[in-house]
């Protein structure tokens, strides 16, 4: 037997033959695990909410920081969500239903809203967001490698969603597979089709706990922190390897069946990392208003690999089409080790390292001396600049900014190109505006 699997069945006994719990001990277990889940959940898709001000809202009803009222909003609606969640798990007469899952994303997103997009020829747009709406275009992400991977078709959705439950009924009927198994394939599955214009990351993450509130085990909460083991894990899964989600998702569940049994027992469940939240949360405050933070390197570099290289190389290929009209052309790149003189050639896109201290990536691009017969041949230069701010990332071309996203919202290949597009369009145009006055 997997050891992973060993491990999660010895603690489920021992769970088991101390149960029932106390009530005072199942209040506090559940309290601990809903503000934990609100938090991480939220935290992983961009909401900036600390643990203080996020347990601050939802037992006090208060609010702190200076954060937008959506980000309040989404916080609170994901509490509802859960309560909701919670009451379908204690149902045994039936199981979740594809409507059911809609009417979760309905409840976590609220109200609907506009979010950007771009046209297929990379023209900034936007589209409307209906909650608990299945998705109406074709959605995808970005991967490492700068490849898109393409979600289920919006025409294959509600055929594969009705699989999706059906395959997890075969699966709690036949027991042929461990419940860590089953939550793997289930969770991976929903990513694959990736059902909605906004929300699949939190509901995928409420489906396995719905599996394991129904069988009767305490719900998982994936860590803010091991953000990237949890990505990783998923795009191993997409490679094939769903053994790297399953054991993922058996740490964390053996983790929360520790604290179960602790609170059956009545022991303390109040870890050094819930203190040590409290006391990032002052030290941020008292730091804020002195000083401006830096992105993480763990957030930063992955966004750098995902987004930025794709983007520069993009960018290099397209400027350098403008090459036949000047003599000569040189990109003046600051990585953050200074500053690097290069030659336009296929070979040149700079090296891309985290940024420190500047906090942004920026590319000078000179066009030397206008191939023409006027005497007085001029010199265009322009500027494309990557800022890196706590918060986020902006992104602007001769200081008009293009673009300024979370970096839970890495730039998506169509992106990519339409930006590029418009800093080319941009420079060609200034261009021609400059030969049309010389000429």
């Amino acid at each position: 037997m997997n050891s992973d699997f060993a491990t999660i069945d010895a603690l489920k006994t021992e769970l088991d033959a101390i149960l029932p719990m106390g009530d005072a001990d199942e209040r506090r277990l559940w309290e601990k695990l809903r503000l934990e889940w609100n938090f991480h959940s939220n935290h992983i898709e961009g909401n900036t909410l600390t643990y203080g001000e996020t347990v601050l809202l939802l037992l006090h009803g208060q609010t702190h920081g200076n954060h937008s009222l959506r980000e309040y909003e989404e916080m609170k609606a994901h509490d509802v969500g859960i309560k909701h969640l919670r009451n379908l798990a204690a149902d045994k007469s039936r199981l979740i239903t594809p409507s059911d899952i809609r009417d979760l994303n309905k409840i976590i997103l609220k109200e609907p809203f506009w979010k950007p997009t771009q046209t297929p020829d990379g023209h900034p747009s936007r589209a409307e967001v209906i909650p608990g709406e299945y998705k109406t275009l074709p959605n995808s992400v970005l991967t490492a490698s700068g490849e898109l991977f393409e979600y289920a078709s919006p025409l294959e959705v509600p055929s594969r969603m009705q699989a999706l439950v059906d395959d997890l009924e075969k699966s709690l009927g036949d027991r042929k597979h461990h419940i860590l198994t089953i939550a793997a394939k289930l969770h991976h599955d929903f990513v694959l089709i990736h059902p909605f214009d906004d929300g699949n990351g939190r509901v995928a993450r409420m489906l396995v706990n719905y599996l394991f509130l129904r069988e009767n085990y305490p719900p998982i909460i994936v860590p803010t922190e091991q953000k990237r083991d949890y990505l990783t894990s998923l795009r191993l899964a997409d490679a094939g390897e769903l053994e790297s989600l399953e054991a993922f998702l058996g740490k964390q569940l053996e983790k929360s069946l520790k604290l179960a049994v602790g609170a059956a027992k009545g022991e303390s469940i109040e870890e050094p990392s819930d203190v040590e939240k409290q006391v990032t949360l002052f030290i941020r405050e008292q730091n804020s208003k002195d000083k401006v933070n830096e992105p993480d390197d763990d957030v930063l570099q992955p966004f750098i690999d995902s987004s930025v290289r794709p983007f520069v190389k993009k960018l290099d290929t397209k400027m350098r089409t403008l090459a036949p009209l000047f003599s000569r052309i040189s990109l003046m790149a600051t990585n953050g080790n200074g500053e690097l003189m290069l030659d336009i050639n296929p070979a040149s896109t700079p090296t891309l390292n985290v940024v420190r201290p500047q906090a942004k990536h920026s590319f000078s691009y000179s066009y030397l001396y206008y191939q023409s017969s006027a005497a007085n041949a001029f010199t265009h230069r322009t500027k494309v600049e990557i800022e890196y701010k706590k918060e986020g990332y902006a992104l602007n071309h001769d200081g008009k900014i293009l673009i300024s996203k979370p970096y839970s919202e890495p730039m998506l290949a169509e992106e990519i190109d339409g930006i590029t597009s418009r800093i080319l369009a941009k420079t060609f145009e200034a261009i021609r505006s400059k030969a049309g006055q010389v000429g």
